[in-house]
């Protein structure tokens, strides 16, 4: 393993660490509060409706038929490897939900648990967030294949749109209510150690299993084209 990539997993393993611990341990932060009071100060109906729909993508059962359907298409294209993969992106709410429940951090003060949440026993906790580990893992995982198999304009589309909805999710959470600065700051650090863990194992699968596809010289541009893109 490159020794960067080593380095870089030890940081953010280590930070997760830290800001659990800190999540733990000293409560909600004077941050915290500042940057809540300012987002939630945001009164433009476009800005809240635009919040209100990136959040969606990560509400109830949003997040498992997202990650079915692109399954699918993985699976209907014979990409076996990447279809078991990205049903794996799941795991990032099972990992949400145990830390939950060990740091049991309070929501923020506007919070409401829906009482027919089948996932209270975790959901009344607010680090970390679910929503922005799922994003990170599942749209930044999506991206990685984006950019692996498509071409030229749908490529760029695709990775920018998977981009912009990491960005804006943690800021959609404090938005709406649901979760304070440190716990979105958590998650992500969380959710990008994750995902560089799954895709490390993706690489390692392809490689023990022989499905490294060959590149070759493109037509035009000089660059680089996969056998088999989709």
């Amino acid at each position: 393993m490159d020794r960067k990539i080593v380095i870089i997993l030890v940081l953010l393993l280590v930070s997760g660490i830290a800001l659990s611990l800190a999540a733990y341990f000293f409560g909600v932060f004077r941050f915290d509060i500042s940057v809540a009071f300012a987002l939630r100060g945001e009164d433009d109906p476009a800005f809240a409706a635009l919040m209100t729909a990136v959040s969606f993508l990560g509400d109830g059962w949003v997040p498992v038929i997202l990650v079915f359907a692109v399954a699918g298409i993985c699976a209907i294209r014979k990409k076996w490897i990447e279809a078991a993969f990205v049903i794996a992106t799941l795991s990032s709410g099972i990992i949400a939900g145990v830390i939950k429940i060990l740091v049991s951090r309070p929501r923020p003060p506007s919070f409401t648990l829906e009482p027919n949440d089948i996932f209270q026993s975790f959901n009344q906790y607010a680090y970390p967030s679910g929503h922005v580990m799922f994003f990170v893992v599942f749209f930044g995982f999506a991206g990685l294949l984006s950019w692996k198999f498509l071409e030229g304009w749908i490529r760029w589309i695709t990775v920018s749109v998977c981009a912009i909805l990491i960005v804006l999710i943690g800021p959609s959470r404090i938005y709406l209510g649901e979760h304070w600065v440190s716990d979105v700051i958590g998650s992500y650090v969380i959710g990008t150690f994750w995902l560089i863990i799954l895709a490390l194992l993706y690489q390692l699968v392809l490689y023990r299993t022989g499905s490294q596809v060959e590149t070759v010289q493109g037509s035009s541009g000089g660059g680089q084209v996969e056998q088999g893109e989709w």
